[in-house]
């Protein structure tokens, strides 16, 4: 059974992401801001605004509208979640915006980037920090975790 959530989750998991390299990032605290993102009821507007209270360095803002933005790419995510994140991102925009990225074209696969993180003006992404996030994004996992909050 699904505990309710209570407090700033979601801005106190940012909090501790941010501080370093994203593809340093603490598992459990990558999988507790997927987890607020995608199936908690909390209000993305208030956690993000608590979280803007206490960060003003742009390198940590940047961090933070990358994540929640990544974390809107997986099925998982509803299309009304996913709505209320990209509202959320424009909080972002004054401290730090995107920036056009340039397509790289055909790379080898050692040169990829994360094009997202380079649109946030990271040189760092996820990487493979995102394999902490599978088991959470199946179909079973998401039909148990609607189902509890229903």
């Amino acid at each position: 059974m699904m505990k309710p959530i209570n407090g700033p989750v979601l801005s106190d998991a940012l909090d501790m992401l941010v501080k370093s390299p994203l593809n340093q990032a603490d598992d459990s605290a990558l999988v507790c801001a997927a987890k607020a993102v995608w199936y908690s009821d909390t209000s993305l507007v208030g956690e993000v605004k608590a979280f803007l209270e206490v960060h003003s360095s742009e390198v940590e803002l940047r961090r933070a509208g990358y994540l929640l933005e990544r974390f809107t790419r997986f099925s998982c995510a509803t299309d009304s979640r996913v709505v209320e994140v990209l509202k959320v991102l424009e909080l972002f925009q004054a401290a730090a915006s995107k920036q056009e990225v340039k397509r790289q074209g055909t790379v080898a696969l050692g040169s990829r980037r994360d094009e997202l993180a380079v649109s946030w003006g990271l040189s760092e992404g996820l990487g493979l920090k995102a394999q902490a996030l599978m088991p959470f994004q199946t179909r079973h996992y998401e039909a148990e975790q609607r189902s509890v909050s229903a």
